[in-house]
């Protein structure tokens, strides 16, 4: 454990486990304090950024049972910035549960369905909530050629777990390209088309007290399909931000959810909106949260696995968030880099996350900004992006 104090009652209402200890841990850390808060973190770094804003961190693996333990002693309620919970880990927690020494929200149950691509997808179906055609396929060649067929090309192969940031993901565009496909159990899905992507962030309480960031726009980087801009609001008829924003709270309603739930989806060129997927916690799509709304997405996450009254979700300014994804010039620079935040030119922030070392493509920031439209705003966060590469460039 850190030297910070470990009488978590003092700095807090209640005590805020959170499992995972990236940047969305960080903002969650960051986040807790004005709400009275006490946050421990499970990290096997106890000088990463999260580390360094929470009240407690506890050294350990996801998987570390010892450490677990330890979370679970420290905390009243358990939370997540990630879904890849470890079976055994999720074990743990259930029987903690079951025994009323700690809380865990969202529902671990949720959990289990929405980190496996098959169960979410099955879930989705069984529910009636509309995604894309999909099949669970073995590797078998004949099954591979029957999902082709069934689907039609270009199709699209998911691994059941663990992909993320593009990663994970891979277009098959024809039956030759079928010789490529990954081993082993996988989904294939039917490829969208003519389609653009948005996300609806749904908040939900203990009581069922529902509240909604977006929908936003996104856009990703095209080599690596990592997200690369969102701006809020997106530009969609009102037809629109109704259907999505209902299909989305139907999708966290039958989950039973408590917390922030980003769903990301398909805007087909019919405007008929389908689930990609659901990621049960904060989300990348909600970061222009922190500027552009009263309540962010991090502040939303703990009043609602804490038990507070949801605060305000709306947006107060058109805004824009752009990844600082890692380029060959911001690696060297970023090497060193605290995490912190900074002003920009334009009413624009600009948040570092401390990540080291700085892989290429790897989420080493990001900028928002606010202003009179979300187009506007998109112009403010390349003019500092652009500033800050080329900077990179003279260092």
């Amino acid at each position: 454990m850190t030297d910070k104090t470990t009488d978590l009652r003092s700095l807090g209402t209640k005590t805020i486990g959170i499992v995972g200890d990236g940047q969305l841990g960080m903002l969650l850390c960051a986040a807790a304090p004005a709400l009275n808060l006490a946050t421990v973190i499970l990290t096997s770094d106890l000088h990463c950024a999260a580390a360094q804003r929470a009240s407690l961190a506890i050294e350990g693996a996801m998987d570390d049972a010892e450490a677990v333990a330890a979370l679970i002693n420290h905390c009243d309620v358990i939370t997540y910035e990630r879904e890849d919970v470890p079976q055994a880990t999720i074990a743990q927690l259930k029987a903690a549960e079951a025994s009323g020494l700690v809380s865990c929200y969202p529902p671990l149950a949720s959990i289990e369905i929405l980190q496996d691509k098959a169960k979410q997808k099955q879930w989705l179906a069984a529910n009636s909530l509309a995604t894309l055609p999909f099949i669970i396929c073995d590797g078998d060649p004949a099954r591979l050629r029957e999902a082709g067929e069934t689907l039609g090309y270009p199709l699209v192969q998911k691994a059941l777990r663990g992909g993320f940031d593009g990663r994970g993901v891979q277009l098959l565009r024809d039956e030759a390209s079928l010789a490529k496909s990954w081993p082993g159990t996988t989904m294939l899905e039917q490829f969208a088309g003519d389609f653009r992507e948005i996300a609806v962030l749904v908040v939900r309480a203990h009581d069922g007290q529902t509240t909604h960031f977006g929908p936003v726009d996104m856009t990703f980087e095209t080599d690596y399909s990592v997200l690369d801009t969102v701006t809020a609001p997106a530009n969609v008829s009102d037809e629109v931000v109704s259907a999505a924003t209902k299909l989305a709270y139907r999708a966290v309603e039958a989950l039973d959810g408590v917390g922030v739930f980003g769903v990301e989806m398909f805007l087909l060129g019919d405007d008929t909106v389908l689930i990609n997927e659901i990621a049960p916690r904060v989300h990348n799509s909600g970061h222009y949260t922190i500027e552009a709304c009263e309540s962010s997405q991090f502040e939303q996450q703990l009043r609602a696995v804490a038990g507070l009254e949801l605060g305000d979700s709306r947006l107060l300014k058109p805004a824009a968030m752009r990844n600082l994804l890692c380029t060959p010039a911001l690696k060297q620079e970023n090497t060193h880099r605290e995490a912190g935040t900074q002003p920009g030119s334009g009413n624009a922030v600009i948040h570092w996350y401390g990540k080291s070392p700085a892989r290429l493509m790897r989420k080493l920031g990001h900028i928002t900004a606010v202003a009179n439209s979300a187009t506007d705003a998109l112009s403010v966060t390349q003019e500092n992006w652009s500033r800050i590469q080329k900077e990179a460039l003279q260092t």
